[in-house]
């Protein structure tokens, strides 16, 4: 089990929409890498619709 910061992922996140903001911000600073890898496309279909809604 491999861990990584999302650190610099959170500095990011305070710019995005929300409710990845808040999803990405909840998150502990450490993860696992398979965890990550899995949230990462959750997260960008989230990002794609709050660009879609207006």
């Amino acid at each position: 089990m491999t861990q990584v910061s999302i650190v610099q992922l959170k500095h990011k996140a305070l710019k995005l929409p929300e409710p990845v903001k808040s999803l990405i911000l909840s998150e502990p600073d450490t993860m696992d890498s398979n965890e990550l890898i899995s949230k990462l496309g959750t997260w960008d279909k989230l990002i794609a619709m709050g660009g879609t809604q207006k």
